[in-house]
């Protein structure tokens, strides 16, 4: 039977045959040549998509920048038509590369108001300009830019002229400069001096108790004099009545009224003019003719509204490129330490001025300066809008008492007003004068601040807005010209008025880039 042919193997017998034990391993071998081969089949897969992904990614990247930076060109085509015409709102699509197209032009105000047919050559500006570029392949970009293009004017009044919040009330203070209320009504009292000219050109000024102006006193509204001894050693001009009735009292010059002019217990050395007949109410009071006429058409030179123009708000902003060239920028190495050393290194090249920017700090800037080392260079300090700023001069050596030094808490938003952050808050800045500084110094912030400065230890320019109290607005310093080309340059006196020529010489800014988006 086959059975019977069937020879058994012993287990041992298998287990130990070499023949048997040849066959399993090539089996193995077999399986793991296979595996290598599928890994690496699957690894040269892995690489020749991940190499077709970055040169799909890389013609992609090729294609977005050339449409952005087509887009660009188109944006500058745009702002060097609206300089050249201020009233070009759009260019036409380019023809040859870089290609762009849709590009339009929008001016305003501020960001929220682009309504104005041209961009206003007499007033700041915001100007945005919408571009679309185009690559070869036809992919697109649109871009959308802000721009400032800050009006100045040459000497314009400073900051220490214009007061910006309202009412106003300036009580045992001197000031020497031109004075500029430019909204609401202001009071003087209590021995204060003006040592220049007093304007209110949108509203009423009350003089009484020893306030003494030694320049004109200028109102749209009306002027009155009471209680005793105010002197006006020029002239007082009103659109509004005006009531001479401060015992004691004189007007060096002219009284003249664009409605009607009393005159009680003071006395005019020069003429009193009035459409309505004027009323003085005793004999002696007046030492020149007394006149029923309108007011003469050169009574305000500069106009009531040139003044209210020439003392608009002035938005500082956070960017370098804003602040001209020639600047060795620094950074501080902290946000509340020692400037002195930072402020005195010497100069990079090429440059004359020194900048140190404070835009990395997010809460509080505290500006120190010490008496040494010598500061040899005019230093802008620049501060954030976000952040609050504290500046205490605890000693000062410069190398001529005509070194200017600018404290600048930035007002980034270009709407031509006062803007302090909520973070802030009114009266959330402030000056400490520990020794009297051998510089001029400039002050500037939207957000007012705690300490006002002293005349003793303070000549310059004090250019703040609301502080929420009128105490810590008073000024008590010396006004002095300050420059800093391309963005500021401030004077202390408008044009002698009535007789002077009154010219108003307007500055117009390169226009700086604000924001922009893709």
């Amino acid at each position: 039977m086959l059975v019977n042919h069937l020879h058994p193997i012993r287990v041992a017998d298998a287990a130990s045959s070499p023949r048997v034990g040849r066959h399993d391993d090539s089996g193995a071998a077999l399986v793991a040549v296979v595996v290598v081969m599928m890994v690496g089949v699957i690894a040269a897969t892995v690489i020749a998509g991940s190499v077709i992904f970055a040169m799909q990614t890389n013609v992609q990247n090729k294609s977005n920048t050339q449409a952005f930076v087509s887009a660009e060109s188109g944006r500058d085509m745009m702002l060097q038509a609206v300089i050249a015409n201020p009233c070009t709102k759009t260019i036409a699509n380019a023809s040859s590369e870089p290609l762009y197209e849709s590009v339009s032009a929008q001016f305003g105000a501020d960001a929220d108001h682009l309504t104005d047919a041209c961009l206003s050559a007499s007033a700041s500006s915001v100007i945005r300009i919408t571009a679309t570029g185009k690559a070869k392949d036809g992919s697109k970009t649109t871009i959308v830019s802000d721009y400032q293009r800050a009006v100045t004017y040459e000497r314009q009044p400073g900051g220490t002229l214009a007061y910006f919040a309202g009412q106003f009330k300036l009580t045992q203070s001197s000031y020497k400069g031109d004075l500029v209320i430019r909204t609401g009504d202001y009071t003087c009292n209590s021995d204060t001096t003006i040592d220049g000219d007093l304007w209110a050109p949108k509203g009423s000024i009350l003089l009484s108790a020893k306030c003494h102006v030694t320049g004109n006193v200028y109102a749209n509204g009306t002027v009155t004099t009471s209680g005793s001894n105010a002197l006006v050693d020029k002239n007082i001009v009103a659109n509004g009545e005006v009531k001479l009735e401060s015992t004691g009292g004189t007007v060096g010059g002219n009284a003249m009224s664009g409605t009607k002019v009393t005159v009680k217990d003071m006395h005019v050395n020069g003429n009193v003019q009035s459409p309505l007949a004027p009323d003085i109410k005793s004999a002696g009071l007046v030492s020149g003719t007394v006149t029923t006429a309108p007011l003469p058409a050169n009574a305000f030179v500069p106009s009531l509204q040139a003044v209210y123009d020439m003392t608009t708000w002035v938005d500082f902003p956070n960017t370098r490129s804003a602040w001209g060239t020639g600047v060795d920028w620094r950074t501080p190495a902290s946000c509340s330490g020692d400037a002195t050393a930072k402020a005195a290194a010497a100069l990079a090249a090429g440059t004359t001025r020194v900048g140190i920017d404070y835009s990395a700090c997010t809460g509080s800037v505290v500006i120190t300066l010490s008496a040494s080392p010598t500061i040899t260079k005019d230093v802008l300090f620049l501060v954030p809008p976000g952040a609050t700023m504290t500046v205490n001069i605890n000693g000062l050596t410069t190398d001529t008492p005509d070194r200017q030094l600018f404290f600048v808490h930035a007002d980034n938003t270009a709407n031509r007003a006062v803007t302090c952050p909520t973070s802030v808050g009114s009266g959330g800045d402030a000056l400490n004068q520990n020794v009297s500084p051998s510089a001029k110094l400039m002050l500037y912030t939207p957000c007012g601040i705690k300490t006002a400065p002293k005349k003793d230890n303070f000549r310059g320019q004090y250019y703040s807005g609301d502080s929420g109290s009128t105490k810590l607005e008073q000024p008590d310093f010396s006004c002095q010209p300050m420059t800093w080309e391309p963005r500021i340059d401030l004077g202390c006196y408008l044009a002698e008025a009535p007789d002077g020529s009154g010219d108003i010489i307007t500055k117009l800014l390169p226009p700086t880039l604000l924001t922009q988006t893709e």
